[in-house]
């Protein structure tokens, strides 16, 4: 299988719906792992062709997932909510839609996503009230989300459930992961943060992964600020997907002082390893000719030195910035199969 070339977004429009692309592609040869609670680079990749496939159509999805071997589909909509349930006899999926720029309902997303004040959630600590209200609804009633997901469960216990989404639909599924202590997994790719240590506590010991990609500045709001009563959390394990398509556990943290810092160090160094050479060696005829062709490659290097440091650095700052194309779910597909295929 061939690695996929990351998309530009000066030439493509990164935003979804997007009904060109080809979803759950050479699925048959990287089959889910539905038992894994593990970190698993299959599941991690289906689960986010599951989030982007979630901002489509309906009608579309459902023969998307028939395709990928899911008979089963139902749908719940409401104003700026939407989640697709999709299931099999081996598994069942709920992955929820992220706030979808291209609709009539954009606004009143938004207005879920900025909507950040504390409150109370009914298993434990608080949580952002926009994306509560929002699970709310199509969480209730006889036709809701929670009678479905029951349902499903109780009509096979032995059937793994899995909840996934990306950005709000990946703060969406984590509450939901949170109400459904049944549920085998969750996945989230680009979500926002949910809740207080409080809430996050309610995942220790469960399957929980929170992907991100390279400069997405989204899983970095709402921002910690005990002073303002804002002690929203990172839940789960991280898996960070580098620039470069790496799969780190922890998210890179530039420190500008510390590389400085190591700059100075090996600097010193080399201006102490000068000196002691260049006194050291006999300045007769032979002695200085083989002194000045040490102090020469001995500049070379440094030279040398200087310009890899430089590199690291500018990467550093390229791996920091931040940039809301890294957030398009298409960057979490691509840079998921590739993670996939390249391992």
């Amino acid at each position: 299988m061939r690695m996929k070339k990351l998309p530009d977004p000066s030439e493509r429009n990164l935003i979804p719906p997007d009904m060109d692309y080809v979803y759950f592609e050479n699925s048959d040869d990287h089959l889910l792992e539905p038992k894994e609670l593990e970190y698993s680079p299959v599941n991690s990749w289906w689960f986010a062709e599951c989030a982007f496939l979630a901002y489509c159509h309906p009608g579309f999805a459902r023969m998307a997932y028939k395709l990928a071997g899911f008979d089963d589909f139902r749908f719940l909509g409401a104003t700026g909510t939407e989640c697709m349930v999709s299931w099999n006899s081996q598994l069942a999926i709920a992955a929820f839609r992220g706030t979808e720029l291209k609709s009539f309902s954009a606004l009143h997303e938004i207005r879920t996503d900025l909507n950040a004040v504390p409150v109370p959630f009914e298993r434990g600590g608080m949580v952002h009230r926009g994306f509560l209200r929002a699970l709310d609804e199509i969480w209730g009633g006889p036709e809701g989300l929670q009678v479905i997901l029951d349902g499903l469960m109780a009509e096979d216990p032995d059937r793994p459930l899995w909840i996934t989404g990306h950005s709000l639909g990946g703060a969406l599924a984590a509450l939901c992961f949170a109400r459904t202590p049944q549920a085998k997994g969750l996945y989230t790719y680009g979500a926002p943060r949910v809740g207080d240590k409080g809430f996050v506590n309610l995942f220790a010991g469960r399957s929980v992964w929170r992907i991100e990609n390279a400069r997405d500045p989204v899983p970095l709001v709402p921002p910690d600020i005990p002073s303002i009563a804002f002690n929203f959390g990172d839940l789960g394990a991280l898996k960070f997907l580098s620039s470069d398509g790496a799969v780190l556990d922890k998210r890179p943290v530039l420190v500008l002082e510390d590389h400085k810092a190591r700059y100075k160090d090996a600097k010193a160094t080399l201006d102490a390893k000068l000196k002691e050479m260049s006194s050291s060696i006999a300045l007769n005829k032979e002695g200085l000719k083989a002194s000045r062709q040490i102090l020469k490659e001995i500049k070379n290097h440094a030279e040398l030195t200087k310009r890899e440091w430089r590199m690291h650095m500018q990467g550093f700052l390229k791996e920091f910035g931040l940039s809301v194309d890294d957030h398009q779910p298409i960057f979490y597909v691509t840079k998921t199969w590739n993670a996939l295929v390249g391992s």
